[in-house]
């Protein structure tokens, strides 16, 4: 879940985008200009990526060629992009795309856009199932979304079977076209209440993304998270913490004897995390991101049923 915050900036909403034939690099420079008026952030690299999209080039080919002249369809396109972005929709959404592990994932408006720093729980939860005395270990990713650490996991680890499980029809649907989309056949996607179902199976690792943005904090996230991204995939709608309750509860009967769990964390909560978790009998870790935030907790279940 997101953990960057910002004031709402004004809608900016240009008179004209009329940019047909103009050289690409005065196209860049007035599209970031543009956005940072808005308020979002990385203006220049917004820009860039809208007009990779739309040119179907790199961001190499884009500075080798900024004199070149944008063309008339080309510029229709982007300037259809822009303002959606001037209107603080997230960019994941307006390209339809985002990059993750190495992966190019689809996701679309309604669906939860997985971050760079879930990406640590994927090399982790990889890691850990390269270590298991397991040639096709099962794994569950509670509360799937896009399905992008299932599909990561499946992807990077042959051996793996995966299931992950939403309660959101719309982003099962979403799972299931970018395992499509990838060519992965080793994991599947079920609707499930995580709150109020027991998944059925047992499995040898749970990884889990959970909403964890206390409610007090949701006025406080940036425009493009507040207002486009499902509620329900960002908080529990109370203190942060719900989802760590309740699989406190559920990983002791879903886990095998000697499983583990991968659970990111929010920011600050990773002691009550921690607290909460020990009820399973599980050992615990916790695995700090790249910028030293407390990010993954790591717990080992006992070898023998409790």
């Amino acid at each position: 879940m997101p953990s960057s915050t910002s004031n709402r900036c004004r809608s900016t909403t240009p008179s004209s985008l009329s940019w047909e034939g103009r050289p690409l690099q005065q196209v860049l420079q007035s599209g970031a200009a543009l956005l940072q008026a808005a308020g979002v952030e990385s203006p220049r690299r917004t820009m860039e990526l809208l007009l990779c999209h739309v040119l179907g080039c790199s961001r190499a080919w884009l500075y080798g060629h900024d004199d070149t002249a944008l063309p008339a369809l080309a510029a229709r396109q982007l300037q259809r992009l822009l303002r959606r972005c001037l209107r603080r929709e997230p960019l994941q959404y307006v390209l339809g795309e985002v990059d993750f592990c190495g992966l190019r994932l689809r996701v679309r408006p309604g669906v939860f856009i997985p971050r760079p720093e879930t990406e640590l729980l994927v090399e982790e939860a990889i890691r850990i199932l390269r270590q298991l005395p397991v040639p096709n270990p099962a794994v569950l990713d509670l509360g799937t979304g896009s399905g992008a650490i299932a599909v990561a996991i499946a992807a990077h680890h042959p051996g793996a079977r995966v299931l992950g499980v939403d309660i959101s029809a719309r982003a099962l649907r979403c799972a299931r076209s970018n395992a499509r989309a990838l060519g992965i056949r080793r994991v599947r996607f079920r609707p499930l209440d995580i709150l109020r179902q027991l998944p059925q199976g047992r499995f040898h690792m749970v990884v889990s993304n959970p909403p964890y943005i206390p409610a007090a904090r949701l006025p406080q996230l940036q425009p493009e998270v507040r207002e486009y991204e499902p509620a329900e995939a960002l908080t529990d709608f109370a203190d942060g913490l719900s989802f760590y309750r309740r699989y406190a509860h559920i990983l002791p009967q879903v886990l095998l004897p000697g499983g583990v769990f991968l659970l990111e964390l929010g920011d600050g909560l990773a002691s009550a995390a921690v607290d909460i978790l020990r009820s399973t009998g599980a050992r615990l870790s916790v695995r700090r991101d790249y910028a030293g935030t407390e990010r993954i907790l790591i717990g080992w279940m006992p070898d023998s049923p409790r």
